[in-house]
């Protein structure tokens, strides 16, 4: 959740329109979305909160739904919804290159989800989520190490060594 509200902060900055702040915003979505699928190794975050998304308010369960929308159907996956087809006939303008067409030709591209509103409306997903994160993470974490007398940073062990480069 810090990942993808982190380039969401990166949008917000980013000049609208920009490749800049697709990227940015592409990033946030997927961030978000990803712990909503199976990991590796992990599982779906669905298990620790299956009632989710839970929230007393309507409208925030529909940007959950939004975001997991656009994240499986627009942005990290291909699919017809989230694919923008044009067909450039000679003599037409084509949209890419800027130039007149002398043959039949095509553009194939993912839609985009750039208006600003759109993406601060949901945002608050993410910004509520990484709360509840975080409060649910501090309190497991008092549980199982508080009493340990841990004095140091430590990092977890985790089955990481088939990934380091060599």
């Amino acid at each position: 959740m810090a990942v993808a509200l982190d380039a969401y902060e990166h949008f917000k900055i980013s000049s609208e329109g920009s490749s800049a702040a697709e990227y940015f915003f592409c990033s946030m979505v997927i961030g978000y979305g990803r712990p909503f699928t199976e990991n590796h190794g992990i599982g779906n975050i669905k298990c620790e909160y299956p009632q989710y998304p839970d929230f007393p308010e309507k409208e925030m369960n529909d940007r959950h739904g939004r975001m997991i929308d656009l994240r499986n159907k627009f942005l990290a996956h291909s699919c017809a919804e989230g694919t923008k087809v044009i067909i450039i006939p000679p003599g037409a303008l084509n949209p890419s290159t800027k130039s007149i067409s002398d043959r039949f030709d095509h553009c194939v591209g993912k839609r985009t989800f750039l208006n600003p509103l759109f993406a601060e409306w949901l945002s608050k997903v993410v910004y509520e989520f990484k709360g509840r994160l975080d409060v649910d993470t501090r309190k497991h974490l008092e549980m199982e190490f508080g009493e340990k007398g841990f004095t140091e940073a430590f990092e977890v062990e985790t089955p990481w060594e088939d990934f380091k480069w060599t």
